[in-house]
């Protein structure tokens, strides 16, 4: 049985076939998202063009089916926390406000930001780029259409879309990516959201993940998107309980599946997990962001130098870090030049030089090593929160540690495991899809839809 998952992203949209049977992608096509739009305020605004990410979708479904003309079920997946508004066509209003606007950063009074508005207002962790901070900043501005009648995350916009539904249908994991998730309500929790005057009728209806939202035009069975996180974790992971997955892309990410939420720990975030259980998760804004200010430091540097346009500079980064040295010889980089989730105002640093640590060489280590650091920090936190600490393999993610093989050995050093590379770089289209075959019922359950990992 061939399925077909879709994973769409900031910069780029997936779509591929997974073959069940034989435990692999069969076909896979990646297109540039460009449905980036011009913002009146650059310094934080992130929005894009929905109808531009659907036209690209059904390109990439219409493309796949022509190969695949027997596939029936189709899965999807995409950035978490962003939010787009609905009318009753169930047509969008507004541009995607992406996990990446920064509106929920912005003053809500002499006190607060959006998001340390709504943290204080309801107790659950809010950061900038959720979905309700996003709301509150537009409703005290008056940015709310008059039309509206929802709002949902891009990939549960995309299956409203292809199943012509007028109301989004959203599951647990792209719900609690919005902000003010009960977990054990299994729902928002609409009288902390009430108390900030915020309408919860606007609020998308949940429901269980997998669930069928309807048929395409074409007659191919839609099901209920999963957020990116999950998706990853399920499309890569084959011993759930055994694992911690780290990925490293443009951001960061370090995730173990959990029992219970624990008792919670700051930078720590609980995450429903499809079938149960809770992913707790610790994400660094900058991951793999950090390792690119540094090329463009050095790109810049050498250009000023030698008055040519350089191409990147990640061959040459590649030769500064040599076969890998044991330490930074005492220099340390703090990568938060982004801030981290709850602390938007934090700013990186680079600590502990003296006039024989600061090479090129030894920076461009004190950058990846940092980068691992702050991931492990988040892995400490886990341990104290849970007395099982059963967690005996390490999965890497993203195309950073793919590109990077002393990036990968400090991620051995730090965590005292050997890390195994998913098989694949689609990780999240892979979780659509077998996030689809469980709701198909072709997989008996989520924990199973592991052995159907290559």
């Amino acid at each position: 049985m061939k399925i077909i998952g879709m994973d769409i992203g900031t910069t780029s949209i997936t779509g591929l076939v997974y073959d069940l049977e034989h435990r692999r992608a069969v076909h896979s096509i990646t297109e540039k998202n460009s449905a980036h739009l011009r913002a009146s305020r650059e310094d934080w605004e992130r929005l894009q063009d929905p109808a531009v990410i659907l036209n690209i979708v059904q390109g990439i479904l219409s493309n796949l089916s022509a190969v695949e003309p027997e596939v029936r079920r189709i899965g999807l997946t995409g950035q978490m926390h962003g939010i787009v508004y609905t009318d009753a066509a169930g047509k969008h209003l507004t541009p995607l406000y992406s996990w990446q606007d920064g509106r929920g950063g912005q003053p809500y009074d002499d006190q607060f930001t959006v998001a340390q508005k709504l943290r204080e207002s309801t107790g659950y962790p809010v950061a900038p780029g959720y979905g309700l901070a996003t709301h509150l900043y537009n409703l005290q501005h008056d940015l709310v259409p008059p039309g509206a009648v929802s709002f949902c995350t891009i990939a549960d916009y995309v299956a409203m879309r292809l199943t012509g539904r007028t109301l989004p249908l959203v599951d647990p994991t792209q719900a609690a990516g919005m902000g003010c998730y009960s977990i054990p309500e299994g729902d928002f929790d609409k009288e902390a959201i009430a108390r900030l005057g915020i309408n919860i009728d606007l609020l998308p209806k949940v429901t269980s993940s997998g669930t069928l939202l309807g048929l395409t035009r074409e007659g191919i069975p839609v099901f209920t998107p999963l957020g990116d996180n999950q998706a990853s974790f399920l499309g890569s992971v084959p011993f759930t309980e055994e694992s911690i997955l780290l990925n490293i892309g443009t951001g960061s990410q370090l995730s173990v599946l959990m029992n219970h939420s624990g008792i919670g720990a700051e930078g720590l975030e609980a995450r429903p997990y499809p079938g149960g259980g809770v992913l707790m998760v610790g994400a660094a804004l900058s991951g793999g962001k950090s390792y690119a200010l540094l090329e463009k430091f050095i790109r810049e540097l050498i250009e000023a130098y030698t008055g040519e346009t350089q191409e990147d500079m990640y061959t040459f980064m590649d030769k500064l870090l040599g076969d890998g040295q044991p330490s930074t010889e005492g220099l340390s980089v703090n990568p938060q030049f982004l801030g981290t989730r709850l602390h938007s105002e934090s700013r990186g640093s680079i600590d502990g030089i003296t006039l024989d640590n600061f090479t090129p060489g030894l920076l461009t280590h004190a950058f990846l090593q940092g980068m691992v650091d702050e991931l492990y920090a988040f892995y400490n936190r886990m341990k104290q929160m849970s007395s099982e600490n059963h967690w005996t393999r390490l999965i890497g993610s993203g195309n950073a540690l793919r590109a990077n093989p002393a990036l990968c050995t400090k991620v051995e050093e730090r965590f005292g495991l050997p890390l195994t590379l998913s098989s694949t770089s689609e990780e999240a289209a892979i979780g659509a899809a077998l996030c689809a075959a469980v709701g198909a019922g072709l997989i008996g359950s989520f924990k199973e839809a592991g052995q159907y990992l290559e």
